[in-house]
């Protein structure tokens, strides 16, 4: 059982409302967002997970890769255990294309996703989330 100390890429202080608002992902840190993940997935409690500006973390390709292959393989629990996602993307137009790209991933990845304009209406939609 992961204790708060333990988790460096997501924020579990308001658990169930989990934070990914990385400001940088340094090369390779995609395992330890898989240890992460397992930890939260493997909770008795839902939760869900709110993400920041992904443009201002710059991922690598394959770490993008690992996170999309995990996210494959963990469908499942993934959708029993996270009630949904919601990123946040303060530029409209580019809200709106990350609103379409996001209908496909919520069905491939079988949760709710979500794109707001505001850290604030992430917090307000993700509570909803959590009360469904």
């Amino acid at each position: 059982m992961m204790t708060l100390d333990d988790f460096e890429i997501h924020d579990i202080s308001a658990f169930p409302v989990v934070r990914f608002f990385p400001a940088s992902l340094p090369e390779g840190y995609a395992l330890r967002w898989e240890e992460e993940m397992n930890a939260l997935i493997a909770q008795p409690e839902p939760f869900v997970v709110l993400l920041g500006n992904a443009e201002v973390a710059q991922e690598t390709h394959q770490d993008r890769k690992r996170r999309t292959l995990w996210l494959k393989r963990n469908r499942d629990a993934l959708a029993r255990a996270c009630k949904g996602m919601v990123g946040v993307q303060p530029n409209a137009a580019k809200r709106l294309v990350m609103q379409t790209q996001s209908a496909a991933l919520a069905g491939l990845f079988n949760v709710p996703l979500r794109i707001v304009a505001s850290v604030e209406e992430a917090e307000r939609l993700g509570r909803v989330f959590l009360s469904e």
